[in-house]
């Protein structure tokens, strides 16, 4: 099917359907290959530092983990210490031991 911009029609003659609007050179061509290139670039910048920052966030958060998990078994140790305390006193209580 022909598109053309009349409204009569004649079998066997070609029409130019719409007309165009703007014509595209050489240059045109080379100019928006080379913007199609940037834009590309910048998506993959864009891309890479995202990644990089997540990476440095991710990196961030096991550190605070190991830091939170060595704060967690120091507190637990010390709970230990402090129950084995009470337990030696409640047992000098048992036997009327006193300190001397």
């Amino acid at each position: 099917m022909l598109v053309t911009n009349s409204k009569n029609f004649t079998e066997g003659r070609r029409k130019r359907s719409l007309s165009r609007f703007f014509t595209l050179g050489p240059m045109s061509s080379r100019i928006i290959g080379i913007v199609l290139l940037a834009l590309l670039g910048l998506f993959y910048l864009a891309q890479s530092t995202q990644s990089a920052t997540r990476n440095y966030t991710i990196q961030n958060l096991e550190d605070q983990k190991k830091e939170l998990e060595s704060a967690k078994d120091d507190m637990t140790v010390e709970a230990m210490r402090l129950k084995s305390l009470n337990s030696i006193q409640d047992k000098a209580k048992e036997l009327n031991l006193e300190p001397e």
